[in-house]
């Protein structure tokens, strides 16, 4: 019975608890969209709408202004990419050098799976007088 209340109760505490993923209320969820696909500049891995820093926060407020100003979603990453280079982008652009980083997983699966496919493979049976031949030398004592 304790159990069943323990959990009771740890299943409330789950539910009472704020969604993380919903943007905060004094910002518009369009401002959270872009933010996401740019890179905090002080926190490591985490999206300028993830980041608690300081500077993401401005980040944040800055893309607000310039969505009320009516830039657009690609004006307001080439400002930052401006401001910041390309780092700042989650998506590294697909030319140049980074094309490799979108072409190699993919070869690499490719390949792995022509090699999968070639070890079990079915293999062809061996011909008869072969294996008559291997089954006369096992019953022939050694010489």
């Amino acid at each position: 019975m304790r159990a069943w209340v323990l959990v009771l109760f740890l299943a409330l505490g789950v539910w009472a608890q704020e969604n993380p993923a919903s943007p905060p209320p004094d910002l518009p969820p369009e401002v959270f969209a872009i933010a996401r696909e740019l890179r905090c500049p002080v926190c490591q891995g985490e999206s300028a709408a993830e980041s608690n820093s300081g500077v993401a926060a401005e980040m944040r407020r800055l893309i607000a202004e310039m969505l009320q100003e009516g830039k657009t979603e690609e004006e307001i990453k080439a400002f930052f990419v401006d401001r910041y280079g390309e780092w700042i982008l989650y998506e590294p652009p697909r030319r140049g050098v980074t094309l490799w980083v979108w072409v190699l997983p993919v070869l690499g699966l490719v390949l792995l799976g022509l090699g999968l496919l070639a070890y079990f493979r079915p293999k062809k049976p061996l011909p008869p007088e072969l294996l008559e031949e291997a089954e006369r030398r096992l019953k022939e004592p050694p010489a």
